[in-house]
C-alpha cells in the first residue's frame, strides 16, 4: 500500500529580507513621489487655476494631495509588482488608506520635514502591508488588514 506524505505550508509566506527591503525603499520613493507631485500640482495647478477664493486656496493642498496620492500610488504597485512582492495591490491600497489626508496634515512643517514625514510614513505603511500581505489564509489576512487601516485612520483622530 501506498504512503502518502502530508506536507504542511507555513501560515506567512516566506519572503527575502531584500525583497522586504524593497518593499521599505519603494514605500519612501512613493512618499517622496507623492509630496513632489503633490507640490507641483498645488503650485502650478490649482493655485494657478481655481484659486479665486480664500476657501479653494485653504484646501488646495489637500486637493493636490489626494490627486498625487492616487498617481503615485499606480506608480507605487507597478514598482512593487516588478519587484515581485506578493499582493502588491493590497499593499498600496492599505497604504493609500491609511495616508489619506497626509498632505494636508504635513502642511505645516517645512519642506525638508515634509519630505522626511512623507518618506518614513509610506515606508512604514508598505512594510506593515506588506507584512500582512504575506499571511496565507486570506480571511485572517484581510481582516488582519481591515483592522490596521482602522486603528491607522481613527487613533490619530482620537488623539
Amino acid at each position: 500500500m501506498a504512503e502518502y506524505v502530508f506536507e504542511s505550508k507555513p501560515a506567512i509566506i516566506e519572503q527575502s529580507r531584500s525583497t522586504i527591503l524593497r518593499v521599505a525603499v519603494v514605500g519612501a520613493v512613493v512618499g517622496v513621489g507623492t509630496w513632489m507631485l503633490a507640490y507641483m500640482l498645488q503650485r502650478f495647478v490649482i493655485s494657478a487655476l481655481f484659486c479665486s477664493g480664500e476657501s479653494v486656496c485653504d484646501k488646495s493642498i489637500v486637493y493636490s494631495g489626494a490627486i498625487a496620492l492616487i498617481i503615485v500610488s499606480v506608480m507605487g504597485v507597478v514598482a512593487l509588482v516588478r519587484s515581485s512582492v506578493y499582493r502588491p495591490l493590497l499593499i498600496a491600497l492599505g497604504a493609500v488608506i491609511s495616508l489619506w489626508g497626509i498632505s494636508g496634515w504635513i502642511s505645516g512643517l517645512t519642506i525638508l520635514e515634509q519630505v522626511g514625514w512623507m518618506a518614513l510614513l509610506f515606508a512604514l505603511a508598505y512594510s506593515a502591508y506588506g507584512w500582512l500581505a504575506r499571511i496565507r489564509n486570506v480571511p485572517i489576512m484581510l481582516i488582519s488588514v481591515v483592522i490596521l487601516m482602522i486603528a491607522t485612520r481613527f487613533i490619530p483622530a482620537i488623539i
